[in-house]
């Protein structure tokens, strides 16, 4: 056994490392267990000790929960506590049975004990004498009871389960010590038979070294004596039976062995000779083989120049052009063309421009142009010579045309290249030579193709840069200028921005500088944005000289990529209009200010004057008189506000009826004939066509400010012109005044909040500058239009346009003789709204009442008997559509009636609550509300009430 180890240093190896992996595996297992072990031990007695604290917590928990329903009992007299308790002592006494059967310490046997005697007192006799005490009403015995110590047992026994609970819980504790403890222990223990292994292995490695790496230097050194020409007569270690005295009996036997063929090398060094002239003779051949290389070297140098010429350009034209006069030359051909297939372009070599139209004309219908798309590949045609190619020869000779295929990364032809050899054809080497240098060609096409897009991608985007309305100016991190836009290039009075391209901070700054007063401030705004020292969200604003006068907002943004600071966008925003807006809304403060304080003042010292003096009845109601008149003035001006606020937040309501135009104006002129006696008014109606859809008190605030307009600013009277007429589409209004006029420069901004025109005339007159916005705000809601013209001096003349709405009379007989009847009363004071709900139902074969006011529609209600009722909420009268409503519903004659609200209220849950079969909103189609009372009126006759009338 022990020389078949000696036999092989293998077989030694293997057995010195099997003995260290079995002691490493012993003993890693023998840890192994004993942490197992060590562990599954602790574990049990944490598992046994935490089962107890469960067992207490529970039993504690049963012990309050008898308690608190023990209380609950005493407090409320109900007898589900007393059933609960019934329960819980079932719980109580099942679980301290299992408690003395799993637990027998003598802590645990004392608990068990103290707890079993406190339950059987407390369940068979303190209890029960409680219960009977609380049933019989003896509270003040039930109160002795309680403080002759009912209440600290439970206390105490409270007491003891928490007492014994931290008991365990410090077992536990201590147990979960212990544990980290021997696992701590253990795993050094593991980590130093690991430490002892790795010395183990450490002193194994060794002894291999010095087993096997002595034997093999001494053999190493005798090979070295060798090669320096020594003569040897011995070689140590022969007489091992291992590997290495095979190896020194092997290199033994050489050294015998080349001793003994000395001569053979001899001849062999002759032999050696003779393969030198061969060799010669082989490098003869290799110098042939470098004039090969020396052709093709000068080949590639006329591809390299080729490929060269076509990528030192971006016009497409001349590309083409090098590129076929290249190929031609490279290829050795008579004549060449190249067809660009995006563009149907073309040039050649040797080609008249009769034979190039030719191959545009039929190439691509030919066959050839679909065998290049399918296959990829280059073809050649072998064909006799033309007469033109044969020239002053006349026997006919072949002639190659090569068609070369080009084709895009997405493998899409977009080029065909053809060559032509007059008298000779193309080797298969030479197509595929020729076909490598088309992917050049491919290349230096989809060169030039993206060169082209990228620049109409900078065109396009130049142009919009160009169309954006603020000023954009791109800089580099000196501050000079890398692009700008046609918007910033009028700021800077150039004409072209290509201009400011590439234009140095100090000039650009300079000119900017000169175009603005206070230039101290935007310039070193301009030069923190250049070294990112502005705040972010930071701007500046200044005013820009020139012709007109503009107020520029400029603020800057960081051009980052890839965390590098390529540049600066500066962005120039015309605020003049905004800034202009911004001094109106001041000067509206102040000229709200004033309008406020003015009659505010006439009211305190008229009411002062009052209160501290006695006047006589003419004076206090002369002055009473002024202050109900300057009230109104305020109340006029508050009401203005508010109807802008309503309008900007779209809560603005509107009743809209069908009115006629004429009694609201006249109203109006009425109510301002008062107030002047210097202007005359004067009517001039030109059309029947009157009625519009509105709301009767907006549609009058329209034409009350703009007549009041046209006195206000007519300060030395004259006369107002109200002229009515109509076209094919809109009923139109013209207010004429001949008073100061306005300036055509101010008639754009008219109509815009706050906005008053500048001038001292107009000034005295005062105002807020609300009136015609909001006249605007209620022409556009009613669907209209308003404009102006005006000559300064001569007056104005507003015009109103309204849709035009044919006016609808119909004409509903009622009759209120004995045994008329209507199947429909409508109560609606708008009588042209009426009107087509009455032509809609009577089509409908229904017979009508109509009615508009409340009081009279409830008595003729009551005498009809109608099948429906359409009401309005605002009628004429005393009484609107909730009381009627409210009235119908009280009364048991006329509840169940249907009844339909039509109402430009949008209150249609007030409406369902109160009982209504349908709710719509104003404006509405006829026929809407027709079907909604059909269909109310077809389920009661299919519940046999009513027989629906047919259509006429």
């Amino acid at each position: 056994m022990r020389n078949y180890f000696k036999r092989s240093l293998g077989r030694k190896v293997i057995l010195i490392n099997l003995v260290f992996v079995f002691l490493l595996l012993a003993g890693m297992v023998s840890l192994r267990l004993y942490h197992v072990n060590l562990t599954e031990s602790l574990d049990k007695q944490i598992s046994a000790k935490q089962s107890k604290l469960n067992f207490v917590e529970n039993m504690r928990e049963n012990l309050n929960s008898v308690m608190f329903d023990s209380r609950g009992y005493f407090a409320f007299g109900t007898d589900t506590f007393l059933e609960n308790i019934e329960k819980k002592e079932l719980q109580i006494n099942k679980d301290l049975t299992t408690f003395n059967k799993v637990y027998r310490s003598d802590e645990d046997k004392a608990l068990s004990s103290e707890i079993q005697e406190f339950t059987n007192r407390y369940f068979n006799e303190s209890l029960p004498s409680a219960i009977q005490y609380k049933r019989e009403g003896q509270l003040e015995e039930l109160v002795e009871m309680s403080q002759s110590g009912g209440t600290q047992r439970v206390n105490d026994v409270l007491q003891s389960l928490n007492s014994f609970e931290s008991d365990v819980q410090e077992e536990i504790n201590f147990i979960y010590e212990e544990k980290d403890e021997k696992t701590s222990t253990s795993q050094w223990i593991y980590f130093s038979f690991l430490t002892f292994m790795v010395l183990v292995f450490i002193v194994l490695i060794r002894l291999m070294m010095k087993q096997f790496g002595g034997p093999l230097k001494e053999i190493a050194n005798v090979s070295t004596q060798i090669t320096n020409g020594l003569f040897v007569t011995d070689v140590p270690h022969t007489q091992r039976l291992d590997e290495i005295g095979l190896l020194s009996q092997a290199f033994e036997k050489m050294i015998r062995s080349t001793q003994d063929n000395e001569q053979e090398l001899i001849a062999q060094n002759e032999e050696l000779a003779a393969q030198q002239d061969e060799l010669n003779e082989q490098q003869e051949k290799l110098r042939e083989a470098l004039s090969t290389t020396e052709q093709n070297e000068k080949m590639l140098l006329r591809m390299n120049s080729f490929i060269h010429s076509i990528s030192n350009t971006l016009d497409k034209d001349q590309l083409l052009k090098s590129i076929i006069s290249n190929m031609v030359e490279i290829t050795y051909s008579s004549k060449g063309l190249i067809w660009l297939i995006d563009g149907n372009q073309t040039a050649s070599v040797g080609l008249s421009e009769t034979e190039q139209i030719q191959f545009k004309q039929h190439f691509p219908d030919s066959g050839m142009f679909e065998k290049l798309k399918e296959s990829s590949l280059s073809h050649q045609v072998m064909r006799d010579t033309s007469t033109s190619e044969r020239g002053y020869v006349e026997q006919k000779y072949k002639s190659g045309d090569l068609y070369i295929p080009i084709f895009s990364g997405k493998r899409e032809i977009m080029a065909v290249l053809v060559v032509t050899r007059i008298g000779s054809t193309y080797s298969c080497d030479e197509v595929t030579e020729y076909q490598g240098l088309a992917r050049q060609v491919a290349l230096s096409l989809e060169k030039i193709m993206l060169y082209e897009d990228s620049e109409k991608q900078r065109v396009t985007m130049k142009n919009v840069m160009n169309s954006i309305h603020e000023g954009i100016q791109l800089i580099d991190n000196k501050g000079n200028i890398i692009s700008a836009n046609q918007k910033f290039c009028e700021f800077m009075s150039c004409n072209l921005p290509d201009q400011l391209t590439n234009m140095r901070y100090e000039e650009w700054t300079r000119r900017l500088e000169g175009r603005v007063q206070e230039a101290r401030e935007l310039l070193a705004f301009i030069q923190g944005a250049v070294h990112e020292k502005n705040d972010v969200g930071i701007s500046h604003v200044f005013e820009l000289d020139g012709e007109v006068k503009r107020v520029i907002q400029i603020y800057s943004e960081s051009l980052i990529q890839n965390d590098t600071k390529l540049g600066t966008v500066i962005v120039y925003r015309d605020i003049t209009k905004e800034h202009e807006v911004d001094q109106m809304k001041s000067e509206f403060v102040t000229t709200v200010s004033h309008e406020l304080r003015t009659p505010l003042s006439s009211v305190l010292g008229f009411t002062e004057l009052m209160l501290t003096r006695e006047l006589k009845p003419e004076r206090q109601k002369k002055y009473l008189t002024t202050i109900h008149q300057e009230a109104f003035r305020l109340t006029s001006l508050i009401n203005d506000f508010l109807d802008v606020q309503k309008m900007e937040s779209g809560s603005q309501e509107f009743d809209k009826k069908y009115h006629s135009i004429l009694p609201i104006i006249q109203d109006v002129i009425d109510v301002q004939k008062v107030n002047s006696d210097k202007h005359v008014f004067v009517m001039d109606i030109q059309t029947e066509k009157l009625s519009v859809f509105g709301d009767r008190d907006k549609l009058s605030q329209v034409f009350m400010n703009l007549i009041s307009n046209a006195i206000k600013y007519s300060p030395e009277g004259g006369k107002v012109l109200v002229r009515l007429y109509h076209t094919n589409k809109h009923l139109i209004i013209n207010i004429k005044d001949e008073g100061l006029g306005i300036p055509q420069s101010a008639i754009g901004d008219l109509f815009t909040k706050f906005y008053r025109v500048d001038n001292s005339d107009r000034r005295k007159i005062g105002g807020t500058g609300l009136g015609l916005a909001i006249v605007k705000e209620i022409v556009k809601v009613h669907g209209g239009q308003i404009s102006v013209e005006s000559t300064l001096g001569q007056g104005s003349i507003f015009t109103v346009k309204f849709p035009v709405i044919e006016d609808v009379y119909v004409n509903a007989s009622i009759t209120m003789d004995k045994g008329q009847k209507a199947d429909i009363i409508i109560i609606e004071d708008d009588r042209h709204l009426a009107g087509l709900i009455t032509e809609e139902l009577i089509e409908r074969g229904f017979q009508i009442a109509q009615y508009n006011k409340g009081e009279e529609a409830l008595i003729m209600i009551e005498k009809l008997k109608p099948e429906a009722i359409i009401l309005d909420i605002l009628l004429e009268g005393e009484m609107d559509g909730w009381q009627v409503i409210q009235t119908l519903k009280a009364n048991e004659n006329t509840k169940d009636i249907p009844i339909f609200i039509s109402t430009a209220l949008d209150e249609k849950q007030r409406g369902l609550n109160l009982g209504a079969a349908g709710y719509l909103i104003k404006p509405y189609q006829p026929s809407q509300l027709t079907s909604s009372i059909l269909q109310v009126l077809l389920n009661k006759e299919k519940n046999g009430h009513i027989l629906v009338p047919e259509e006429k």
